[in-house]
């Protein structure tokens, strides 16, 4: 019965940790050419959503199955803290100011365009201005806030137990 059994392989650690890098590698050079393409079709073919839809599945499912796994394996919360020990701004922190940074850049985007397709003259314009921007900060500022801070807490809270039962083992 010992055929059905694999042997265990003698893993060298400098030859694990290279092919950690040359996968890393790997996964950098889809990533970009996922990026490119996506730039090229819009500059092609213009913004339209069914043409990039593979590439941007790929870049957002690889992103959302590496913060899953790493929260599950617990090391998440090893790379916050490292990153927290290099970085004067806190990754809880970046992660808020990238929420506001978003919600106030869509929020003048549709306010300028509101304003610059429906306005007729400048008291108006500045009327459509004011009301998209403040609508759009109201819907998309605690969107984007609980997208990245909240995920954030969530995936760094599962790592930290994750990591307290495989130390607790």
């Amino acid at each position: 019965m010992k055929w059905l059994w694999k042997r265990q392989k003698i893993a060298d650690e400098r030859m694990i940790n290279m092919q950690n890098e040359i996968y890393k590698e790997i996964y950098t050079i889809v990533m970009v050419l996922c990026l490119i393409s996506v730039a090229i079709k819009y500059y092609m073919y213009g913004i339209d959503i069914k043409l990039v839809t593979t590439e941007l599945i790929i870049l957002f499912v690889s992103g959302i199955y590496y913060i899953v796994r790493a929260a599950s394996k617990g090391i998440f919360s090893d790379e916050v803290e490292l990153h927290d020990r290099n970085s004067k701004v806190p990754m809880s922190s970046k992660n808020v100011y990238i929420g506001l940074g978003l919600g106030v850049i869509i929020g003048l985007f549709f306010g300028i365009r509101s304003a610059l397709l429906y306005g007729n003259g400048f008291l108006n314009s500045l009327f459509y201005f004011v009301i998209v921007f403040f609508a759009s900060l109201m819907i998309y500022l605690p969107l984007f806030l609980v997208l990245f801070a909240g995920s954030f807490s969530v995936a760094a809270k599962a790592s930290k137990k994750a990591s307290e039962q495989d130390l607790d083992e």
